[in-house]
Order: C-alpha cells, then structure tokens, then sequence
C-alpha cells in the first residue's frame, strides 16, 4: 500500500521503435491519382465553359437582363474614371492677428 509520497513510475510505451530507416515509396500512388483526376477536372471545365458558350438566351431572359444591366454599370464607372483614396482637404493655416493687442498671449511671456 502507497502512503502518497513517492513518485509515480512512468509507463513504458507500448509501441516498439523502429531501429531502421523507414522504406521509403520512390512512386506515390496518391500522387498520380491526383494528377489523372487534376487533369479531367481540367478537360471537364474546357468542356463546359465551351457548351455555356454557344448556348444563347433570348434578350427577355432575366440573366440576360441581368448581364446587361452589370455591364452597363461597369462602363459607367469606367468612364466616371473616379477611384482610390480621396484627397485631403487643404485646410488654411492659422492667420495671426494683426494688432498685437488682441488675443496675442503666446509673445507677452518672453
């Protein structure tokens, strides 16, 4: 039986430790996985962006309307040719009183 004052002996761990060097993989198989379906992912794109392309909506459509309006939006604003950071304001400096009476406290001192 413990009285409490000793320490705690620690666990020895259960997982056996490699001496070695670990194998290694010279081919991933991962990696071509990714490049095959990288490259139908890309072919699927080219495929679809060019059906998207030839299919053309009546001018009624709202997308169209849509597209139309978006359009119409950007060309103002390109024309308007407005952006960035606005300019500051020029402030005027302080002008001095002429007479060396009024509120002039700042010179009486020195």
């Amino acid at each position: 039986m413990s009285t409490g004052n000793e320490k705690r002996q620690r666990k020895r761990s259960t997982r056996v430790r490699r001496t070695g060097p670990t194998p290694a993989n010279h081919q991933s198989t991962f990696a071509n996985d990714v490049a095959s379906t990288d490259l139908a992912a890309r072919e699927h794109y080219r495929r679809e962006k060019a059906r998207r392309a030839e299919r053309v909506r009546p001018a009624e459509h709202p997308l169209e309307q849509a597209r139309r309006a978006y359009h119409a939006l950007l060309a103002a604003d390109a024309e308007r040719a407005k952006g960035g950071r606005p300019k500051k304001p020029i402030v005027s400096p302080k002008r001095k009183s002429a007479a060396p009476g009024e509120g002039d406290t700042e010179n009486e001192d020195e």
